[in-house]
């Protein structure tokens, strides 16, 4: 239920619900990253490569990140489930009644709740590791996690030089660009679309969707990228995400799984399930995505198409 391929409500969930990753720890790694080093221009004599240069040594660092407890509690009374026939509200022809099974109903809310939390936390998540018993793991989204590649909007509206810029700097940074998503909100949409509209650009709709979700795609000078529209973006936020290397980490609880419903104790007349799960975000090596911050977070309609007027010279 959690990756509802038809649940627009969670769009990053169902991008990536195909790729379920599975640990039996809490912490797991990401990547393990090392910078290569430049080639330079050989200056070697003859006599000079009699005595071998000085050795260096490439240092590699390891990048990992934690699931996080995700959990919620489902009460039902027996007078409840014994009052399914009476209807509230305005009762008149064609009115549906109650769910057949008032447990499924309620689970089944309880579950949207937990995909909607889930997405939040994979977009903006704060990493902690905890240290005892008591403290909270919380697993490290991707607005915390993209730190390599990043640029400033100060404060103007997403256009199509920005992402282009963010793509050089990606590509620069050692990241593949061929596969690449705008992860964006509504304003950064339209504002993404009222520059194209201004440099004569066209976002045309795409034949296919992924998973559900409807994608659009642009060209620009470094390359074609899809467009899709996310939910819980910060504000003045846009993400060039690499879906290829995201999914989602579970860890099952042996004998019952993962985001699993369980009975609990009878305390009085009625029943008390409880959902149980913990997930963390993978999103590989985060130089692998960019975003773009600071952007405004209002959108103006464009006039039209940017006519740019030149001196005529003469002959």
């Amino acid at each position: 239920m959690l990756f509802n391929k038809g649940n627009t409500r969670t769009p990053l969930l169902s991008m990536i619900g195909g790729k379920t990753k599975y640990t039996n720890h809490v912490e797991y790694v990401l990547s393990q990253t090392y910078a290569s080093e430049d080639g330079d221009i050989p200056d070697v004599s003859e006599n000079g490569s009699l005595t071998a240069p000085e050795a260096s040594y490439i240092t590699r660092e390891q990048a990992t990140n934690v699931t996080q407890i995700f959990h919620e509690s489902v009460a039902i009374s027996y007078a409840k489930q014994s009052n399914m026939g009476t209807l509230s509200g305005a009762n008149v022809a064609g009115q549906e009644a109650n769910p057949m099974n008032e447990l499924d109903f309620q689970v089944a809310r309880k579950m949207n709740k937990i995909g909607r939390a889930i997405e939040k936390t994979f977009i903006q998540g704060t990493y902690n590791k905890a240290t005892t018993d008591a403290e909270v793991n919380k697993t490290r989204g991707l607005a915390q996690a993209i730190t390599t590649n990043v640029i400033d909007g100060a404060g103007a509206p997403l256009d199509i030089w920005m992402l282009n810029d963010l793509m050089i700097k990606m590509k620069d940074n050692g990241a593949d660009i061929t596969n690449l998503v705008a992860w964006l909100d509504t304003t950064t949409i339209n504002q993404l679309n009222g520059s194209a509209v201004e440099n004569g650009l066209t976002v045309v709709p795409a034949s296919r969707n992924e998973n559900g979700i409807n994608v659009r795609s642009i060209e620009l000078p470094s390359g074609v990228i899809t467009i899709a529209n996310g939910e819980f973006i910060p504000a003045g936020t846009a993400f060039l995400l690499n879906f290829d290397v995201i999914s989602p980490v579970e860890q099952p609880v042996p004998q019952k799984g993962n985001f699993f419903l369980e009975e609990l104790a009878k305390t009085g007349a009625g029943e008390k399930y409880q959902i149980f799960g913990q997930i963390g975000l993978d999103y590989g090596a985060e130089h692998l995505h960019g975003k773009i911050t600071g952007l405004s977070t209002t959108f103006t309609k464009p006039a039209g198409k940017k006519v740019v007027v030149v001196d005529q010279v003469s002959a």
